[in-house]
C-alpha cells in the first residue's frame, strides 16, 4: 500500500534527524573541550523501488524514463572535522598544543594506556606525575617520546619509545672543567725578567752550636742573637705557621706541624724547607726553566751579575761554544759562584731566547743539561741565574755559595708578580727567624685567577702568573706558573709553560697543554687536569696616549671554561621539535627528552575511545611516529592548549536545520496517516 512507504518513509527520516541533533549537542556539549574535533552526519537515499526500468531510444521514439519511488533516507556517515582549533595560552610549561602545518589536524601526540598499549590525543593538559613522568592526569595515560642519557644528555632518536621523564627537583649535575679559555694581551714591550726575590735566613745552628744541616732536627734548631745559640724551644706537635705576601696578593697560611708526617708535617730542618718552597708556590721544577735571581760574582768586591758576550780570538776573545757547551778561558765560573743546577739565558742574537740548565760547572767551562737549538754568535749576550728554590747553604744538592752554612736561602720564580715580601715565620706566637733581602723581583708580570671545577662540581682556585722569559728576532715568550691552595701535598704548584708570540703580537703557540692539580682525598677525582687555552691572548707592546693613558699592559682573564658547580633541576622547556630541556638552578641548561608525534594519513578513520584519545582503526593508516616538524607532523607549542574547533553559529543554525527537517518528517507521518483514516472511513 503505497501510504505506508510514505509512513516508512517518514520514519526513516525522523530516525534521521535525531541522530544529526544527536551529533549536534554532542558538538555544542564540548564546546570547552580540550582538542575536540567537531562531527557532521552525512545523509545518503534509502532502497528506491522500481516500477519501471523504462525504454532505450527506437526508431522515431526517444526513449522513457525508468519509474522509480524512493523509500526514505539513512545516515550515510559521521564525519569528524580535523581542522585546527585556535590556540590558548595557559603559560604552564606541561601544556602542550599541536600547531599543523595545515589546515588539516593530523597529528596526535602518543601516549600509553594502562595495558601499555598505545593512544592517541591532541589534548595536550599534562601534568608531572609523583614518578617524575609526564602524563593526563584526568585518564593517567603517559606521554611517550625519546629520553636522554642523564649522565651525557644527549638523546637516542629512533629508538624505543619511553615516557618522558623529567626529575624536577631530584636531577642533579656538575661537570669537570676540561678547558679554560683566556684572553688579554701580554706586554711583549716589557722589560724581560731577570730576577726573582732572594731571602736569606740568619744563620741556624744545631743542639751542639753547629751550623744546622738538612737533617737537624727541628726541635734542636738554635739561633744566635749576639750572645751564643740560643734554642727556639720547638718540641714536637708545635705548629709552624708561614705567612708571606706574593706579587699583589697574599699567600693563604701555611702550618706545618712537627712530628706529623709529610705533607703537613715533618721532624727535620729539610722536611721544613720542602714545605716551606711548595706553599710559597715556587717553582723548582728545572724542566719548566724556573730560573731566579741573576748569579752574582762572588770573586768581584762589588756584586755584579755574572754575564758576558760572545767573542771571537781576533777580537781578543777567548770563548769556545758548542751545543752543549761554553768555555772562556778569562774567566773561572766556579770561582764565580755558578752552581749546578743553575741556568744559562741567551739575551741577544742568533740563541736569543735560549736557556738552558748548567749540568757541571769546571773551572772555565759551563756544560749543559739539553743541547741548544740555536747557536750563540759574536756579538750574542747571556747571563747566570741561579735556579728558583729554597736551599740551605753549603749543604748538599742546589748548594749555595752566596749563603752561608746553615743560612735559609729563599730564591724565588722571576718576575714582579712573583715578588717574595713580609715572610714571617712564627710558632706558639713568636718569630723564630728573621729574614734580609738580598735581591728583589724584576720583570714584565702579571696575575689572574681561574675559577674552575672538580669532578663533584667544587669550585677550584688557580692562580696563573704569567713572566715575560724571553725576547727573540722571532718574536717573545711568556712564562706561566700555575698555583692552587687546593693541590694536595706541600706544594701549591700546579703546572708551568710557555705562550709565545710573533713579532706582530699574534699569537703561535703555547706548551704544555694542561694543569694537574692533585686532589687526594678530597672525594672527587684525585687526578684533575684541565687544558689552558691562550689562543686568543696577544703580545702587543704598551702604548701611552697623549694624556699619559697607558694602554696594552699585560693583563689577562680566564673568559670562560666548561665545568660547573653542583645544580638542581628547577624548571624545564619544551621546544617546537618536542625537545624537553632541563634549567638547573647553577644557569646550565641539558636537553632531558623529547616529546614525539604520530600522524595520521586519514585521521577520519581513527575510533574513538572517550576521554579525549583515539586508538588506530582499519581505515586510518598506520601511525607516523617521530620528532614534531618532520614528514609532515606539526610542531608543539608549550604553554599553550588547542582549543575545540566546534563553531557555535554553524551549530546553532544547523540544529534549526535538523528541527524543522523533524517536523517536516512528522508532517509526512501526520499526512499518511490521516489519508489512511479517509480510506478506512469509506468503508
Amino acid at each position: 500500500m503505497a501510504l505506508i512507504g510514505a509512513l516508512n518513509a517518514g520514519i526513516s527520516g525522523l530516525r534521521a534527524q535525531q541522530e544529526r541533533i544527536n551529533v549536534i549537542g554532542d558538538n555544542i556539549a564540548n564546546v570547552d573541550t580540550v582538542g575536540f574535533k567537531q562531527s557532521r552526519v552525512n545523509f545518503e537515499t534509502m532502497l528506491s523501488q522500481t516500477t519501471s526500468f523504462g525504454t532505450a531510444p527506437q526508431g522515431f521514439l526517444g526513449g522513457v524514463d525508468p519509474v522509480q519511488t524512493g523509500r526514505g533516507v539513512r545516515v550515510a556517515s559521521i564525519d569528524r572535522e580535523f581542522s585546527r582549533g585556535s590556540l590558548e595560552a595557559t603559560g604552564l610549561a606541561s601544556d602542550l598544543a599541536i600547531e599543523d602545518r595545515g589546515d588539516l589536524a593530523s597529528s596526535f601526540f602518543v601516549l600509553t594506556d594502562e595495558q601499555g598499549s598505545p593512544v592517541y590525543s591532541r589534548d595536550g593538559s599534562f601534568t608531572i606525575n609523583p614518578q617524575n613522568l609526564l602524563h593526563n592526569p584526568a585518564t593517567g595515560y603517559i606521554v611517550q617520546g625519546y629520553q636522554a642519557d642523564f649522565e651525557t644528555f644527549t638523546l637516542i632518536q629512533g629508538g624505543d619509545l619511553q615516557g618522558i621523564n623529567i626529575p624536577v627537583g631530584e636531577l642533579r649535575i656538575a661537570r669537570e672543567t676540561n678547558e679554560a679559555f683566556f684572553a688579554g694581551n701580554l706586554n711583549g714591550g716589557g722589560d724581560v725578567a731577570n730576577s726573582g726575590t732572594v731571602l736569606e735566613s740568619e744563620t741556624l745552628y744545631d743542639g751542639t752550636g753547629t751550623e744546622a744541616v738538612l737533617d737537624t732536627l727541628l726541635t734542636d734548631l738554635q739561633t744566635d742573637p749576639g750572645t751564643g745559640p740560643v734554642p727556639l724551644g720547638l718540641q714536637i706537635g708545635d705548629v709552624i705557621e708561614i705567612a708571606c705576601d706574593k706579587g699583589n696578593g697574599t699567600l693563604p697560611v701555611a702550618r706545618f706541624t712537627i712530628g706529623d708526617p709529610p705533607p703537613s708535617g715533618g721532624a727535620t730542618l729539610g722536611d721544613f724547607l720542602n714545605f716551606l718552597e711548595g706553599r710559597l708556590g715556587i717553582n723548582s721544577d728545572p724542566a719548566n726553566q724556573t730560573y731566579g735571581a741573576e748569579r752574582l760574582d762572588a770573586t768581584n768586591p762589588v756584586p755584579t751579575p755574572v754575564n758576558g758576550t760572545i767573542m771571537t780570538v781576533a777580537d781578543g776573545g777567548t770563548y769556545t761554544v758548542t751545543a752543549n757547551s761554553l768555555q772562556n778561558t778569562a774567566v773561572d765560573y766556579a770561582a764565580m759562584g755558578v752552581q749546578e743546577g743553575d741556568f744559562i739565558r741567551f739575551l741577544s742574537g742568533n740563541a736569543a731566547g735560549e736557556i738552558v740548565e748548567i749540568a757541571t760547572v769546571v773551572g772555565d767551562t759551563l756544560t749543559f743539561v739539553d743541547d741548544l737549538t740555536r747557536m750563540p754568535q759574536t756579538g750574542d749576550t747571556f747571563a747566570v741565574n741561579e735556579a728558583a728554590e729554597v736551599s740551605l747553604g753549603g749543604v748538599g744538592a742546589g748548594l749555595d755559595a752566596a749563603s752561608g752554612a746553615g743560612q735559609i736561602r729563599i730564591s724565588g720564580n722571576a718576575g714582579i708578580m712573583n715578588g717574595l715580601d713580609n715572610l714571617e715565620i712564627t710558632a706558639n706566637g713568636r718569630r723564630l727567624m728573621m729574614f734580609q733581602e738580598l735581591a728583589q723581583a724584576h720583570g714584565e708580570s702579571t696575575r689572574t685567577n681561574a675559577l674552575v671545577y672538580d669532578s663533584l662540581g667544587t669550585p677550584r682556585i688557580v692562580s696563573f702568573t704569567f713572566v715575560f722569559q724571553s725576547a727573540s728576532d722571532a718574536g717573545s715568550t711568556f712564562r706561566y706558573f700555575a698555583e692552587s691552595n687546593d693541590n694536595w701535598g706541600t706544594s701549591r704548584t700546579v703546572g708551568s709553560g710557555t705562550v709565545s708570540f710573533d713579532t706582530q703580537g699574534q699569537f703561535v703557540s703555547s706548551s704544555p697543554d694542561q694543569i694537574e692539580v692533585d686532589l687526594t682525598g678530597s672525594g672527587a677525582n684525585p687526578t684533575f687536569i684541565f687544558n689552558p687555552d691562550f689562543s686568543t691572548v696577544t703580545g702587543f707592546s704598551a702604548s701611552q696616549d697623549a694624556n699619559g693613558v697607558v694602554s696594552n699592559l699585560s693583563d689577562v682573564a680566564m673568559v670562560n671554561q666548561d665545568g660547573f658547580e653542583e645544580g638542581t633541576l628547577i624548571d624545564y622547556s619544551v621546544g617546537g621539535d618536542g625537545v624537553v630541556t632541563g634549567v638547573f638552578d647553577n644557569g646550565q641548561q641539558r636537553t632531558l627528552a623529547q616529546v614525539v608525534l604520530a600522524r595520521f594519513a586519514n585521521p577520519n578513520g581513527l575510533l574513538d575511545q572517550g576521554g579525549n584519545v583515539f586508538r588506530q582503526g582499519v581505515n586510518s593508516g598506520q601511525p607516523i611516529i617521530g620528532i614534531p616538524g618532520t614528514f609532515g607532523r606539526g610542531v608543539v607549542q608549550s604553554g599553550f592548549l588547542e582549543e575545540s574547533n566546534v563553531d557555535l553559529a554553524f551549530q546553532f543554525t544547523e540544529l534549526i536545520v535538523g528541527q524543522r527537517a523533524f517536523q517536516a518528517n512528522a508532517r509526512t507521518i501526520t499526512t499518511a496517516d490521516q489519508l489512511m483514516q479517509e480510506l478506512v472511513n469509506m468503508l
